[in-house]
């Protein structure tokens, strides 16, 4: 590349030269100089460009994260509707839901109701996620061995190795995550187990790959809703998870880390079926899990023993 003085005594030659020449444009060369000029800054703004795509470069990992925080950065946000005045025809006209048929499933068993079964959520997920101790003893204690885990998006895992995959991936794009528990509600009897409902906000800083995508650097705050049953395992007398349904507004938590949500891997839709009539859990008579998680749990029992009768 030829440097800015390099060109400047000789340009000043050649307009002495040829101050009243025409170009085959028919332009003086004193009228292409604001054409000049402005072509100056064009390229001057193209090589600005590209000396940050260099240096981003020797991060490749970031770059695509760079890119889709300054193109989230130049879009305008979509313009807000006044809601109407009165209820849409198109609404009235659609089919109807009528939710009552869960009613009498969602009863209750009577039994001794002595375990403090919030105190176990709070507890359980302290020593998991929040106080820095011993995760692998923690996940041990607390969770059964074909505890299913149903998450976003209709997504499943069974087992506890896919559960302690999933927390250390987790704790690694995170490193200070922290779930702050705002309540809980329990219903269920000591013989039965328990159906509990926690909502929680998590927050954390993204140093490490995640779910959806590569490391940015950002804090991120988001809520969710987590639904257990927990029950006591008959050989060990420890309380234990046996299935966790949660869902959290991952978008909200795709925004905050300016990853392109074009690219965060995820099904092409929710693949979560609707369980009209059909609680996740049924509690009584005797705890039956929803039809396709407790399949699911059959599959991966079927082959847990296959597995074994290999060895």
């Amino acid at each position: 590349m030829v440097g800015r003085s390099d060109l400047t005594t000789p340009l000043a030659h050649e307009e002495e030269k040829h101050r009243s020449a025409r170009t085959p444009l028919g332009l003086s060369a004193a009228a292409l100089l604001p054409l000049v000029f402005a072509s100056g800054l064009l390229m001057g703004s193209v090589v600005s460009v590209a000396v940050v795509m260099g240096v981003s470069a020797q991060r490749t990992d970031a770059l695509p994260t760079v890119l889709a925080a300054a193109a989230l950065a130049a879009l305008e946000p979509y313009p807000m509707v006044s809601p109407p005045m009165e209820v849409p025809v198109e609404y009235t006209a659609a089919k109807p839901l009528d939710n009552a048929c869960l009613i009498k499933k969602l009863a209750i068993p009577e039994g001794p109701q002595t375990f403090d079964a919030c105190g176990f959520v709070v507890r359980s997920t302290d020593e998991v996620w929040n106080l820095r101790g011993d995760v692998d003893a923690a996940i041990e204690k607390y969770f059964h061995e074909d505890y299913l885990n149903a998450g976003s998006w209709g997504k499943r895992a069974i087992g506890k190795k896919a559960l302690r995959e999933g927390v250390l991936a987790e704790m690694r794009a995170f490193p200070d995550i922290q779930i702050h528990i705002t309540d809980c509600v329990c219903k269920g009897n000591d013989n039965d187990g328990y159906k509990c409902a926690m909502p929680d906000v998590l927050d954390g800083t993204n140093l490490g790959p995640s779910a959806y995508g590569p490391a940015t650097g950002r804090y991120a705050r988001w809520t969710g809703m987590v639904e257990s049953f927990i029950q006591k395992n008959a050989a060990t007398g420890q309380w234990q998870y046996i299935a966790e349904w949660g869902v959290h507004d991952e978008w909200a938590l795709i925004q905050q880390l300016g990853l392109d949500f074009r690219r965060v891997p995820h099904p092409a839709r929710n693949e979560e079926p609707l369980h009209d009539c059909s609680p996740l859990l049924q509690m009584g008579p005797g705890p039956v899990i929803d039809k396709l998680d407790l399949n699911r749990l059959t599959e991966h029992e079927d082959g847990e023993a296959k597995f074994l009768s290999r060895r």
